[in-house]
């Protein structure tokens, strides 16, 4: 073979790396990008599902404290998970305000932290036993003194169940809705094409040690 084929040859393959690469990095920045997404929209709804939770305990205790004699104790407890239902109430509406920031604005200077949730059907709804077990048997406990509390404790267990499966249904659906996202807004899908944050290529060779 001359030396101008061999030129061209190396030449076809720089370029052929050279595309290959810029695939892998519009593929691993996709991933965090969605993951971004779904984690966003995961504590939003778990916000309000632990006010949910956190308000009907907190009634509860509010309600089974009333009697012949107000329990004290009693009282305090259900203020105090009202007051952390009211705060998990201003997280939703803060979490609300940042579901519409821009991705790829809030990723450039650093990477988003991994999600430690359930990304699976099967892991969401392992939590969501977790949970629904921990109702029954603190209802079973309390129901002979405080049936009350009781029904309120096995409620909000419930609604604590939910976050197993929102945290997996969100992070399994992530990619999906980002192409979805993508697809729909063709001046994002422009800037992501050309986008590349400072900390992209350390990050992949990191996890490609793992």
């Amino acid at each position: 073979m001359s030396q101008p084929d061999d030129a061209q040859a190396d030449g076809s393959r720089a370029d052929a790396s050279q595309a290959n690469d810029a695939q892998a990095d519009r593929a691993y920045l996709a991933r965090v990008l969605a993951e971004l997404i779904a984690v966003r929209r995961a504590r939003l709804l778990s916000m309000l599902v632990l006010a949910g939770a956190m308000l009907v305990a907190g009634l509860g205790a509010a309600l089974q404290a009333q009697g012949d004699r107000i329990d004290a104790v009693l009282l305090f407890s259900a203020f105090s998970l009202i007051m952390i239902g009211i705060v998990c109430a201003l997280g939703a509406i803060i979490a609300w305000t940042r579901i519409n920031r821009d991705i790829l604005d809030s990723v450039a200077a650093s990477r988003p932290a991994k999600a430690k949730a359930p990304r699976t059907r099967s892991g969401g709804m392992a939590v969501a036993i977790g949970f629904v077990v921990v109702g029954i048997l603190f209802g079973a406990l309390l129901w002979s003194q405080t049936p009350v509390l009781a029904g309120a404790v096995v409620l909000a267990c419930l609604l604590l169940a939910c976050l197993g499966p929102i945290w997996a249904g969100e992070l399994s659906a992530a990619d999906d809705r980002l192409a979805v996202i993508l697809d729909s807004d063709d001046e994002l899908a422009a800037r992501f094409a050309d986008f590349t944050p400072i900390w992209l290529h350390e990050a992949m060779e990191a996890d490609a040690a793992e």
